[in-house]
C-alpha cells in the first residue's frame, strides 16, 4: 500500500485538552502521534463523531503555555471498550508551533 502522508509523523506522549465544537463535550486524552498535517488521539469520550471539528490545547511539559491547534476528525476506531483513536487533520498548524513541538521530541 502506497504512504499517503505528506509530512513525516513523530510518535509523542503528550497530554491534550479538548473542547468538540459541534457538541461542546470537552475533556481530555494522549496524542500519540504528530505531524505538519494532523495527529493521532486517544480518548474515552464517545459524544465525538467524524467531520467533529475540535479546538485542542497540547501540553508539551516545558513550563510554558499549551499550543493551541483546531483540526477536523476524519476517522474513529474504538481501541478497546470506551477508548477511542482518532485521526485528526489540523485546521493549520504555523512553523513555531511545530518547531516547538519538534524540539520536545528531540529531548
Amino acid at each position: 500500500m502506497k504512504e499517503r502522508r505528506m509530512f513525516e509523523r513523530f510518535k509523542v506522549d503528550l497530554p491534550v485538552r479538548f473542547l468538540c465544537k459541534e457538541t461542546q463535550k470537552s475533556g481530555e486524552g494522549k496524542l500519540l502521534d504528530i505531524s505538519a498535517g494532523g495527529g493521532g488521539l486517544l480518548l474515552t469520550v464517545t459524544e465525538i463523531q467524524i467531520k467533529n471539528h475540535l479546538d485542542m490545547w497540547i501540553d508539551l511539559k516545558d513550563g510554558r503555555d499549551p499550543i493551541y491547534i483546531t483540526g477536523l476528525v476524519v476517522w474513529i476506531e474504538e481501541t478497546k471498550a470506551n477508548v477511542f483513536r482518532l485521526g485528526i487533520k489540523f485546521d493549520e498548524i504555523g512553523f513555531m508551533k511545530m518547531w516547538r513541538i519538534l524540539d520536545i521530541i528531540k529531548k
